[in-house]
């Protein structure tokens, strides 16, 4: 990635799944394919390729509704804590991630910007002490806007207090770089922690 222009920056955003924490949505697909007797793809595409996790996401669906729906549409009985286990049991530790955050956090002030629901986050929140670190969540379940929508971006946006031009915003999805762009924020594509780093290094950011 190339350097960025007289970058000053008062503000850092960071997207959650794969750039704060590893989140792998088919460590949920595979076992409740083998429940459902489906492929890990149909749950994918019924679950996340569906009205299901974007209603979900945005606060139209609480977590009893979205379970309720899930049940139907598989014909499951699971029980709730069960599926509750499943559903959360895709994320781990990304290397460095911790570290990194908190060194930022010494410089600027830190914003998380996710595309999430209540059990995921209830969920990072309880495992992932790294959020310590962050001022302010937007959350697109509280704020009813997901990437790469514009309402999500503009809360980032009025929350920072700053001019988008000096926030820095990190998503893994090219395509909410874009969008994000397009708000006049600084983002960068994050690959990994590493390439991270050394943008940051790049920048004399680091």
């Amino acid at each position: 990635m190339p350097k960025t222009p007289d970058l000053h920056l008062e503000a850092i955003a960071f997207d959650l799944g794969n750039v704060l924490v590893a989140a792998d949505h088919l460590r949920f697909c595979r076992p409740f394919a083998a429940l459902s007797g489906l492929t890990p793809d149909a749950v994918y595409a019924a679950v996340f390729g569906s009205d299901l996790e974007p209603g979900y996401d945005t606060g139209r669906l609480s977590s009893a509704d979205f379970y309720r729906r899930l049940m139907d549409r598989f014909r499951l009985a699971l029980p709730y804590p069960r599926f509750c286990q499943l559903w959360n049991d895709i994320f781990s530790p990304l290397e460095d991630m911790e570290q990194t955050v908190a060194r930022l956090a010494g410089r600027y002030p830190l914003y998380l910007l996710s595309n999430t629901n209540p059990l995921h986050f209830q969920y990072i929140k309880e495992h992932y002490p790294l959020l310590r670190h962050f001022r302010r969540f937007i959350l697109s379940y509280e704020v009813g806007s997901r990437k790469p929508e514009p309402g999500i971006f503009q809360t980032l946006i009025q929350s920072t207090c700053v001019p988008p031009e000096r926030c820095l915003y990190l998503d893994d999805i090219l395509p909410f770089v874009k969008a994000a762009r397009g708000h006049g924020l600084v983002a960068w594509h994050f690959v990994s922690p590493r390439d991270f780093k050394e943008q940051l290094s790049r920048e004399g950011l680091w």
